[in-house]
């Protein structure tokens, strides 16, 4: 009679752990998301650079394959997930500071030509 509980317990907590880690992937995966559009959006508008565009490209390009190499065991651990929050946090205070550092491309230089050279790949 007592095991029941248990058991409905034991279910319970093991699919909260399941769906917490993934979901925790999918919101690393959508803050990298949100990250791509600032970036865009920022050489759209000229606040920034082409050389500021590269360097932010290759961050959220080394980020993706960390993740890529922590996801190839199925699971993100504690401490895979906590260095990839870290390095899309120093990624996204870079993409902050480029586009307030007052560094100025004229918007018509840049089309979409520019956006297709940095696609999301």
């Amino acid at each position: 009679m007592k095991k029941q509980p248990i058991i409905i317990a034991t279910v319970f907590v093991a699919g909260l752990l399941f769906f917490s880690q993934t979901a925790s992937a999918a919101n690393l995966k959508d803050r990298q998301r949100q990250q791509k559009q600032r970036i865009q959006h920022g050489i759209a508008s000229g606040q920034i650079t082409p050389r500021e565009a590269k360097k932010l490209y290759r961050d959220q390009r080394q980020v993706r394959q960390l993740r890529r190499h922590f996801l190839a065991d199925g699971n993100l651990s504690r401490r895979e997930r906590n260095t990839l929050k870290e390095r899309l946090d120093r990624s996204s205070n870079r993409i902050y500071r480029y586009k307030h550092n007052h560094r100025r491309v004229r918007p018509t230089r840049y089309d979409n030509s520019v956006l297709r050279h940095f696609a999301w790949r």
